[in-house]
């Protein structure tokens, strides 16, 4: 029996609280002000330099915004690696090319190039605005951190505090999670008449790798595994199949088990979404579902118990997929491609960035 008098008053005076305490005393530090009035300082010259129509490049990876369409309603987007930017044989030819943009990438490409490279291609281009869609706000601090005071634009994916982020940086936007993108848009509208025709198992789809540091994600994931052999930590890279392989992959499965790192609502609850199954989804993540406006019968709801336990909540999970039949997934098809596909989070992204910076585009 637990008694929850002892578990609070042992859980306020442990290290969890003191560490909590101690950042909250870090943050209100003077530098991390001064720091968000240069970074204000910047938005507001730029706002006046920024005369002409600025070009759209993405600067992306095939796991990293790799499948955006080349075209959207802000123009043509011009898509290069992080190893042109590394590797560039000449700074006057990048900064030809990067000069007059809007420049949008994720997190991970922001690590990949590094701050150095960028730091010295940002001097140089006054009237670019720098735009980084953070993957892993809830975890990967040190890159939040430095991705928050590089950027002009700064969008955290995940339902965290983004109190450190918003302390250097005020131009920062919120809820714009991460986009699928295992998948172009072309190819999803050649295969998506095979959503409904395609066979589904009834076990969930669950594939993850292992993070040493994450041990409540681990401990789920080989829990439900030794029930559920189509959830464990796979060894290999998963990003190296084809997108069709893939496609067959997920559409196979009526449901999808999402186990997040930390409070991340995971790129793989759209793609369960985009490829017509059904996400199962912790009671943590609920609230920031509902604020993204993603229809209740869309989704199940899981408790800790159903990991223990997750039989009966599976064919709860099965009976509701079949209810809903093909219009339901093509439904969920559907509100997937028009909302969280990253040819569409892309474009939220632009819209959100010109706004900040009054670019009519």
């Amino acid at each position: 029996m637990v008694n929850f008098s002892d578990v609070a008053l042992h859980l306020s005076q442990s290290p969890i609280i003191k560490g909590y305490s101690e950042s909250i005393s870090a943050i209100e530090s003077d530098l991390l002000f001064s720091i968000a009035c240069k970074k204000d300082e910047i938005r507001r010259k730029k706002s006046k330099l920024i005369q002409d129509k600025l070009s759209l490049i993405v600067i992306g990876n095939h796991t990293n915004l790799g499948n955006i369409s080349r075209n959207n309603r802000y123009g043509t987007i011009d898509l290069l690696s992080p190893s042109e930017l590394i590797n560039s044989s000449s700074e006057t030819a990048l900064l030809k090319k990067l000069d007059k943009a809007l420049i949008t990438m994720t997190s991970n490409v922001f690590a990949e190039i590094g701050i150095q490279k960028l730091a010295l291609l940002y001097e140089k281009l006054p009237q670019s605005i720098f735009v980084i869609h953070d993957y892993d706000n809830h975890h990967w601090f040190e890159n939040n951190l430095q991705g928050a005071i590089f950027s002009d634009v700064y969008i955290p994916s995940h339902q965290d505090e983004f109190l450190m982020a918003s302390r250097v940086n005020p131009n920062i936007i919120g809820g714009i999670p991460c986009g699928s993108n295992q998948w172009s848009k072309d190819f999803i509208i050649r295969n998506s008449p095979s959503l409904s025709l395609t066979p589904r198992v009834n076990d969930p789809l669950g594939k993850y790798y292992f993070y040493e540091k994450f041990v409540h994600r681990n401990k789920a994931i080989s829990t439900l595994s030794q029930v559920y052999p189509s959830i464990n930590i796979v060894n290999s890279d998963f990003h190296t199949l084809s997108e069709d392989q893939k496609w067959v992959e997920w559409s196979s499965h009526k449901l999808h088990w999402i186990i997040p790192v930390l409070n991340d609502l995971p790129i793989r609850f759209f793609d369960a979404l985009l490829t017509g199954g059904v996400p199962l989804v912790p009671g943590g993540l609920i609230p920031y579902i509902q604020s993204l406006g993603i229809p209740e019968n869309f989704y199940m709801e899981y408790g800790p118990l159903d990991l223990i336990e997750p039989k009966v909540f599976i064919d709860k999970a099965c009976e509701k997929f079949d209810r809903l039949g093909s219009d339901g997934i093509m439904k969920r098809h559907q509100f997937g491609m028009e909302n969280f596909h990253v040819d569409v989070i892309l474009e939220k992204m632009i819209s959100a960035s010109f706004k900040i910076y009054g670019v009519e585009q």
